[in-house]
């Protein structure tokens, strides 16, 4: 329930969807002729757009969070797991198990598979559940580093966690309290670690699949590429407030 609500919750808040609003609400205006403020809101509307789409704006929201973490390179070679977290997929027979993993996803993987490399006995753990697919992204990430040369005796998998906050859950139950390596996107790492440690966890972390730049052009055009960047910002910040509250109801209830 609370992860459908979760869900709806973001929908509206999204920066998109905010433009959206705006405009409904003008063209709301525009139909009953308070014209005044169908213009208020069609500026709002034209003003928000721009500023998501801009990326000196769209660069500074996801930078904040993209490097709060180094990535991880002197790899201590004792460690027993590294934990992929979840992305997308789309199951297509037609194409190779590569290819059906998303963009994100096979980033992540990747980067685990190159952690995974550099130790000495460690595990390496997929994670995510399918959503709307048939096939649970877990088996799929797996499927996709059998394909990549990890041998299947060391891939262990998280079929049912929905969420970050399940993914943790679900890594308590095997881990414990070993300090294990923690590979998702660089704006997803400060929400996962403080999901993960708050359950008890020893992650270390692995940031990877970065969108800022160093550099930005305060003279450029608008683009909807940075549409993309601003929204994932907003789902990160937005997942933030999200686990706060969550934690507050679980005091309450307990």
């Amino acid at each position: 329930m609370l992860f459908a609500l979760k869900k709806l919750i973001s929908i509206f808040f999204m920066p998109f969807s905010i433009s959206m609003i705006l405009l409904f609400i003008a063209l709301f205006y525009l139909l009953l002729n308070r014209y005044t403020k169908a213009k208020l809101f069609l500026i709002l509307t034209f003003l928000w757009t721009f500023l998501i789409s801009y990326e000196p704006f769209s660069n500074s929201l996801i930078n904040s969070l993209e490097t709060k973490y180094n990535s991880y390179l002197n790899i201590d070679s004792k460690i027993e797991y590294v934990l992929v977290l979840g992305n997308d997929h789309e199951t297509d027979e037609k194409r190779s198990v590569v290819s059906q993993m998303s963009r994100t996803g096979l980033t992540r993987l990747n980067e685990g598979i190159r952690i995974y490399r550099k130790l000495e006995n460690a595990k390496l753990i997929v994670s995510g559940y399918g959503g709307k697919d048939k096939t649970p992204h877990a088996i799929m990430a797996k499927n996709t580093a059998l394909a990549l040369g990890v041998e299947g005796n060391n891939i262990l998998t998280q079929e049912e966690a929905k969420d970050t906050i399940e993914e943790a859950k679900y890594a308590k139950e095997r881990i414990g309290d070993k300090t294990f390596v923690l590979v998702t996107s660089a704006s997803h790492m400060p929400r996962a670690m403080n999901i993960f440690k708050s359950f008890g966890l020893n992650p270390i972390a692995a940031p990877t699949d970065y969108h800022s730049k160093a550099k930005v052009d305060y003279l450029s055009f608008p683009e909807a590429a940075n549409i993309s960047k601003t929204s994932l910002a907003f789902h990160e910040y937005l997942g933030e407030i999200w686990f706060k509250f969550s934690q507050k109801i679980n005091f309450y209830l307990n």
